[in-house]
């Protein structure tokens, strides 16, 4: 499963990832076998990954397993995040937020 995350996160299918390259015989990369692979990974973590901390909840929902791995958590600071949220804060203070819970932000490049 690991693999087939690594192929979607690069953009690539798994086939791809394994070494394939077009031919004339088979010059499709996103066929309906590699569609289905995608489509399995997407299933299976809807029904198992946690939608907050991202783990798997046969893990993440019990407490004892997580006591046991465990000790304990750091707080980190996420400066993405937190360059969002001063974004937010002042454009919450310019007093034109119309929909407070549809804005979003776009990160500037340099």
């Amino acid at each position: 499963m690991a693999q087939l995350r690594v192929a979607r996160s690069l953009g690539i299918s798994y086939k791809r990832w394994l070494g394939w390259q077009p031919t004339p015989d088979d010059p499709i990369e996103w066929d309906e076998y590699e569609r289905d692979w995608m489509m399995a990974l997407d299933t299976y973590e809807r029904a198992h990954k946690c939608p907050v901390c991202g783990m798997d909840i046969s893990f993440c929902h019990d407490r004892h397993a997580v006591r046991a791995a465990f000790s304990g958590a750091a707080v980190e600071t996420c400066f993405v995040s937190e360059m969002r949220e001063k974004a937010m804060a002042s454009f919450q203070e310019s007093g034109i937020v119309e929909a407070p819970n549809s804005q979003t932000t776009k990160l500037n490049p340099r």
